[in-house]
């Protein structure tokens, strides 16, 4: 008796919003470890600044020297905000970007779309594919950024549209400070597919 062989099954789709939520909150514990050791840093080097000279000037130095590494890094928050909320599209904010659109448009039509917007943001176009709906693009090392990940998947939907998602992320979790860099890409993907709407 010959065994049968294994029933074919369908290709695992991950969920890419759970998986942009798991990556977010590995950002924040990032965040928070980062600014506890810049903050340790500072406090160090106040009560450095304080012990080598244990006068009033000293000791006003050293809570200045903490003051300005604490209102450095604040600055940078805030300016990486600022530049994050000037990204106008569907995604979401933070490093770890994510957006949905449907779209009634034909699906080569979409696709063709897509691989537009990856080239102009220099992405590698067209995507890797990971299963018959989903790609993922990189974008290489620079100056300004370790590299960041592109992931877009295109579904049907029950009533015949096309869902678009767009989760782009730094490619190292400790890149949590990023400028707005991802959620622009995410929304330079959703904003090139003809005739979306933006989902909630």
């Amino acid at each position: 008796m010959t065994s049968q062989p294994p029933p074919a099954t369908q290709p695992y789709f991950v969920d890419l919003r759970l998986e942009h939520e798991r990556v977010q909150k590995q950002f924040r514990l990032g965040r928070i470890a980062a600014l506890s050791i810049l903050g340790v840093f500072g406090l160090l080097m106040g009560a450095a600044v304080a012990l080598a000279n244990p006068s009033v000037g000293g000791v006003a130095a050293g809570v200045l020297i903490l003051l300005g590494v604490g209102a450095l890094f604040l600055g940078l928050i805030a300016l990486s905000a600022a530049k994050e909320r000037r990204q106008a599209g569907p995604a979401s904010n933070g490093p770890s970007s994510f957006g949905q659109v449907v779209t009634s448009a034909p699906g080569p039509q979409v696709w063709e779309a897509v691989n537009s917007a990856l080239r102009a943001q220099k992405f590698m176009a067209p995507g890797r594919p990971i299963d018959p709906q989903t790609v993922v693009s990189n974008r290489s090392l620079t100056m300004a950024s370790w590299a960041e990940t592109l992931t877009i998947r295109i579904v049907a939907t029950a009533d015949g549209r096309g869902l678009v998602t767009a989760w782009s992320r730094p490619a190292y979790p400790l890149q949590w400070l990023d400028y707005g860099r991802n959620r622009g890409y995410a929304n330079a993907v959703l904003n090139a597919i003809p005739d979306a709407t933006p989902i909630a």
